[in-house]
């Protein structure tokens, strides 16, 4: 594994595209820009709703599609921009879900349909990372957990976590520091 694509190396988030390619509709900065971010985004979401985290994904990447012509920025502020839309999809999932409750099917009743083969070589790859990203949200607090999954999944510093999450950058560094010593 190249040194650069490890988590919390350096240069772990340095950008293969360009945000201006990208925002004028250039293929491969957009293709590039997914291939990158995608893989973060869809672990945030698992670990917020993983029941539903590819139909949140898809519309987070609908929703940044709609906007990207409109974006200003650079590749970090994108990355920020992305994930606050990630986080607003789960939020309103969350708030459809509270109003449309439906009972549960049981967990055998889908004995069988799913197969143990994986489809992709590249969902190895990430089976590491999801399953290091489901401990995080099971020995944290939900809201530690949001807070320590967008800084790391995100790269976000305390200031864009806590515009997203509309906190002060305060309590994200002392819900973090928190969420480090659990």
């Amino acid at each position: 594994m190249p040194e650069d694509s490890v988590v919390g190396s350096p240069n772990h988030f340095a950008e293969s595209y360009d945000v201006a390619l990208a925002r004028q509709g250039d293929e491969r900065a957009v293709a590039a820009m997914f291939h990158q971010l995608h893989p973060l985004v869809l672990r945030y979401v698992r670990s917020q709703e993983p029941r539903v985290a590819d139909d949140i994904a898809a519309e987070v990447w609908l929703a940044v599609a709609a906007g990207l012509c409109r974006f200003e920025g650079d590749a970090p502020s994108l990355r920020a921009w992305v994930f606050s839309i990630a986080r607003r999809r789960v939020m309103d999932h969350r708030r459809v879900s509270a109003r449309r409750r439906t009972d549960v099917a049981a967990s055998d009743a889908f004995d069988g349909t799913a197969t143990d083969r994986a489809t992709d070589d590249t969902a190895f790859d990430h089976l590491d990372a999801q399953a290091a990203t489901a401990l995080v949200t099971s020995l944290l607090e939900p809201v530690q957990a949001e807070v320590v999954l967008l800084r790391v999944l995100g790269d976000l510093d305390a200031e864009q976590i806590a515009t997203i999450m509309d906190r002060t950058p305060n309590w994200v560094r002392v819900t973090q520091h928190r969420a480090f010593r659990r």
